[in-house]
């Protein structure tokens, strides 16, 4: 009984975390076309002509997308338990992948990356500074979970998923729609169960200082 309580405020705490972060994620991008207009916006996210000519950048895309899930999947107990469950929870985390992946890579890809290479940075050091500073801001894993290992192992997944999003991105010719689109279901198959397990290993860890 104890355990199924606590698994709701599981549920509850992560319906929270993850709609707080989208609808703050959605003013920046209803923002972005209040200013811009909404054909400016699709045309900068990538939805053009230039995306039906980057074959190799779907492909590599699709690559990624299904191994990071496969490999998180199978590392991580509470996304393969609940992979294939389909609930309220899991509407939220489609709302949350569409805002996260839209702004996230238009932020990661598009801007800074542009931007350094804008100031004559090379395509190498682009993609390094874009995957770290994406497995960096991903660090909030171990401010969810109130672990330096849950942080430490996120920023590392997500530096090199990072590293591989920046290296779709220039394959791509700067469209960031394959990146988006990739960003977007790894989300919502594993964002969800990923903040669940980061709140359980913090009432894990509550229990233990109370005992």
């Amino acid at each position: 009984m104890g355990e199924n309580k606590n698994d709701k405020r599981g549920y509850k705490a992560t319906a929270l975390i993850l709609g707080g972060a989208s609808t703050f994620m959605l003013v920046f991008i209803l923002l972005i076309i209040f200013n811009n207009g909404l054909a400016t916006f699709m045309n900068g996210i990538g939805f053009n002509q230039s995306a039906l000519e980057i074959p190799l950048a779907w492909v590599i895309a699709a690559i990624v997308t299904i191994g990071y899930i496969a490999f998180t999947t199978f590392g991580m107990s509470t996304v393969k338990e609940n992979f294939f469950k389909w609930d309220w929870l899991k509407l939220i985390g489609i709302y949350a992948a569409l805002t996260s992946g839209i702004l996230e890579e238009l932020a990661f890809r598009r801007l800074l990356m542009d931007w350094l290479y804008s100031n004559d940075i090379g395509i190498i050091i682009q993609v390094i500074i874009s995957g770290v500073a994406f497995g960096i801001a991903h660090f909030t894993w171990g401010l969810i979970g109130g672990s330096w290992r849950i942080g430490l192992a996120s920023a590392i997944a997500t530096t090199i998923l990072g590293l591989l999003l920046a290296i779709i991105y220039i394959v791509a010719g700067r469209n960031v729609l394959p990146t988006i689109m990739a960003h977007i279901i790894i989300n919502i198959f594993l964002e969800p169960w990923m903040i669940l397990h980061a709140v359980r290993e913090t009432s894990k860890s509550e229990k233990k200082v109370a005992l």
